[in-house]
This record gives structure tokens, C-alpha cells and sequence, in this order.
């Protein structure tokens, strides 16, 4: 299955089911708002559509193996979000965290040597 067909038949499936949730729980009300609407569209466009085209993209470039060793970024970046936009201090263990798992990245992404 193409992957982008394959993605646009999930997402829909997902709506209709939650929708159908949704409405067998009596509906629900949504407070349009710009908060809200920005939120929302940062949720589908950058995090949910925007991933999945980056990750197609990866792993037509590059190894799966190699791509798969990107997932491990996701903590530290986290974390580093958090402190960027939020103002929370980073523990000596968070520091280590994140230092860890981008050695970790960092040393996946060295193409090996042949022996």
C-alpha cells in the first residue's frame, strides 16, 4: 500500500470511529477559540500530518535502522522544549538524560567501517 494513501486511510478510519464514539456518549462541545483553533492546527498539520511525511521522507532516504535511531531523540527534545518554553529547570539528570541519548543517536548515525 503507498504509504500516503495508506496514512490518509488511517487518519480517516480514526475520525469516523472517534466521532462515532463521540456521538454514542451523547456528543460533546468544542469551544471555538483561538487558543483552541491554533492548537488544533498545530496538532494536525505539524505533529500528525508534518511527522508522518518527514518520517515517509526519512525512511526513503536513509536505513530503516538509522531512522529508527531518531526516535530516541524525542525525549531530550522534550526535555529541552520544556526548558525553552516553559522555564523548567534541567536536573543533573535530565542533563545526563539528554546527553546520554544523543551520544547514543549520534554514535548510531556513524556509517560502520568495513572490516
Amino acid at each position: 500500500m503507498p504509504l500516503l494513501s495508506g496514512t490518509t486511510a488511517q487518519y480517516v478510519a480514526s475520525a469516523a470511529a472517534l466521532g462515532a464514539v463521540t456521538l454514542a456518549r451523547g456528543g460533546g462541545v468544542i469551544h471555538w477559540n483561538a487558543e483552541f483553533i491554533l492548537s488544533l492546527t498545530w496538532l494536525v498539520l505539524v505533529l500528525s500530518v508534518g511527522a508522518i511525511l518527514l518520517l515517509m521522507r526519512l525512511l526513503r532516504d536513509l536505513p530503516a535502522a538509522r531512522v529508527n535511531s531518531l526516535f530516541y531523540l524525542v525525549p531530550p527534545l522534550a526535555v529541552l522544549e520544556s526548558w525553552l518554553l516553559f522555564g523548567e529547570r534541567l536536573s543533573a539528570a535530565s542533563l545526563a538524560g539528554l546527553a546520554l541519548c544523543v551520544t547514543g543517536v549520534a554514535l548510531a548515525a556513524v556509517p560502520a567501517r568495513p572490516s
